[in-house]
This record gives structure tokens, sequence and C-alpha cells, in this order.
């Protein structure tokens, strides 16, 4: 407990702002940038709506100095990281336990941050994931929580029972922490774009110290990289391979021809377009997920006039069994679907292998999808798309091909 008089709460905060100029530079800048108020809140001690931070003095009082150290870095981290922003329209309560999971954790990694309160959730489980993948698994948690059990003898077991390891269960939640505010909706585009500012400048400070944040690469690099649609790559890729010109030595240029020299000429790419999906068939990606993806494939491919898709589910092995073909004259049907799904592993390699023994050609398309467990050691055949769900899995594969996250 501290003494929340009003000259004692300053020393304090000044302390932990001259801290954080020396040990945490990026958190300096915002904690000397963001407008802070002393006054009560609904339910934790620190509060924030993205834009400015409130402080209850008498919920402070709960706390020792280097907790309070630490929730004033937790809060600053929920700021730079636009988690009340990137809410959106997503359940509140569940939305604010994702950010805390996330933040903790980055926490985690950081020396002389303080101590973190009892109070505070952790699960280590949710390691190297952004809030937005945390969010939708607490949010399949809840939901299967809530099948078959009784809510209240399920609710007083969700908050009782421990993990072995010592650590909370990322459901174990309780409200009265809940930290983010709504983002107000009168914000000017001068304040916004104030902040936007100081955020850039801390996100800039902090990239240049990365081995010391470490921690925030994943929620950095989901915050700065813009969302790809999946269906505008494809349709981007498809339209560029469709007025393609193709060098050939069949069609020679003829400029050169009367000099006596034989140049290739070019030729239209063949008006068919060819797709091979490899689908990821082990236990980590649901049928969800297969339905999803042929959806927006078949989608795509269907605003063309001539297309052929092969799909190969893999694992361990190609499952030779059911490779699934469709074109333009025999399009696929939802309810031909049938992939066995696997307890095992991933070996991409298997489907490379695979793939040589075939007629595809380096002009092709090779779209894989997959939680990105696994590595590559085989060749690869064509060009290749990677559709990876996993966010911490997307800089292994960049200099393979195109990557982008899976968020259809």
């Amino acid at each position: 407990m501290v003494n929340t008089s009003s000259d004692a709460i300053e020393q304090i905060f000044q302390k932990i702002r001259i801290s954080f100029l020396f040990d945490h530079p990026f958190l300096s800048v915002l904690a000397l940038s963001i407008p802070t108020t002393f006054e009560p809140n609904e339910l934790s001690a620190f509060t924030t709506n993205g834009a400015k931070i409130t402080i209850d003095l008498e919920k402070l009082n709960r706390y020792s100095q280097e907790e309070i150290k630490y929730l004033y870095a937790h809060t600053l981290l929920h700021i730079v990281l636009k988690h009340p922003s990137r809410a959106k329209q997503r359940d509140k309560e569940l939305w604010n336990q994702a950010s805390d999971v996330v933040v903790n954790l980055i926490l985690q990694t950081f020396k002389e941050i303080g101590t973190m309160p009892s109070d505070e959730i952790l699960d280590h489980e949710m390691q190297e994931k952004c809030v937005e993948e945390v969010y939708e698994i607490l949010e399949k948690k809840k939901e299967e929580n809530k099948q078959g059990n009784d809510p209240d003898e399920q609710d007083s077991k969700v908050k009782t029972t421990p993990k072995e390891d010592g650590d909370k269960e990322a459901f174990v939640y309780d409200p009265s922490k809940r930290d983010i505010d709504q983002v107000p909706s009168d914000s000017n585009s001068t304040e916004m774009e104030k902040l936007d500012s100081i955020i850039v400048q801390a996100l800039t400070i902090a990239q240049r110290n990365i081995s010391q944040y470490a921690g925030m690469a994943i929620e950095v690099d989901t915050l700065i990289k813009p969302n790809i649609d999946l269906h505008d790559v494809l349709k981007e890729y498809l339209t560029s391979s469709f007025f393609e010109k193709q060098s050939t030595f069949s069609r020679p240029n003829r400029r050169f021809i009367s000099k006596g020299i034989y140049l290739p000429g070019t030729k239209k790419s063949d008006e068919l377009i060819e797709l091979y999906i490899a689908l990821d068939s082990s236990s980590s990606v649901t049928m969800d997920e297969y339905k999803k993806f042929l959806g927006v494939i078949k989608e795509v491919c269907e605003s063309f006039y001539e297309y052929k898709i092969t799909v190969l589910p893999f694992e361990r092995e190609v499952q030779v069994d059911h490779i699934m073909e469709f074109d333009s004259l025999t399009p696929l049907h939802e309810d031909q679907l049938h992939i066995p799904k696997s307890d095992g592993g991933t070996n991409f390699d298997a489907v490379l292998r695979y793939l040589k023994n075939t007629e595809i050609r380096s002009n092709n398309l090779l779209v894989v999808l997959s939680d990105g467990e696994f590595d590559i050691f085989e060749h690869l055949v064509c060009q290749t798309l990677f559709i990876i769900s996993e966010q911490k899995n997307l800089k292994k594969f960049e200099n393979y091909g195109r990557v982008i996250r899976f968020s259809i």
C-alpha cells in the first residue's frame, strides 16, 4: 500500500517516468506525452481509451510502488499497441482479457519494469500470438464452456481451478481488472494525428532496440502491416497471369530477323488458369478454414473463363486418395468436400516431391494453406503463395514466396 496524498503520488509517478527515461525510452515518450488525470474509475486503478489515462487514487492504494510502475507500463503498452481502437465491435470484456494476456506476456520479457501484481492474468500458452489471435482462442473456449455444463457450476470451476504450472488460464479473469475504455467518438482528426505521431515515435525508438523488445515483435508487425485480403491477392495474381506475355523462340522477334538475329518473341500466356492448393490436413487446421478458403478460391476463379484447380490435402504425406480436381466445366460443390483429419505432424516437402512428378509448370501458382508449423528442405517447383494462420510463422517463409496471414 502507498501513501495516496497528492504530493506522494506525484513523487511516485515522477520517479517512474525518470526510470522509464533510462530503462525504456519508448515508454518515456508515451508517459510524458499522453494526458493523465487522477479521477475515479469504474473498475481498475488504471484505465485508458487510447488517448488518455485516468488513475483512481483509491484503487491505487491496493498496490506497492513497484506494482504501480508495472501497471503504468501495462497501460502505456495498451496505448502504443492501439488495443482500444483495435477492439472494433468485439466483446469488450473478452477483448480486454485478450489484450491483458498479450501485454503481460510482453512485460515478462522486459527488465526493470516493476512487479506484476498477483491479480494480473498470465498464460504462457498464448506466447507469440497477437491480440486478435488470443481473442479468437478465448472466444472459442468461452463457447465450449457454455456447452453441456451447468453455467453456475462451470463458472465456479473456471474461477477456482489453477493450471498445473501455477499460472491461471487465460479465461480465469477478474472483470474488475478491465482497463480498456471505449474510444471517444468525439475525437477530432488533429488530436488523432497527434496521438499517432506519438505512437510512431515510441515504436521507432522500440524498434531501434529490437533485441531488448523482441517480445513486442508479433504485436508490432500486426499493427504496422496492412490487412491483406486473400481475395484481392489471388485476383491480382490471376489477372496478371491472364494478360502476361511469355518469351518464346516458337515466335521469333520479327524486328531482328532481317539482320539475321534470332531473338525470342512473345505470346500470351495460356488462357487456362491453373492453381494447385496444398491444404494442411493436420489437426491444427479446422474444417471451417478449409471450406472458407476453398470458397474464396472458387469465387475468384469463377470470374475467369477457364480455370483448373487441384487440391492436395497433406500432413506427413500427400493424401493421394483424397486429391480433388475441379475446373470451369465441372465446378466444386461444397457437399463434395471431404478431407479426413489427421493427428500427425506436417511435412510440406512431401507436397513438393509429389508435384515434381506431375505436369506442374513454373508459371503455375501453388497456394499453401497451413499454420506454418513446418520447414522446407526441397526446392520449390513454381510460384508459391503461403497463407499462414499462425502469426509467429509468417517471417519463416518470406524467402520462399509471397506470405500473408490467413484471416478470412
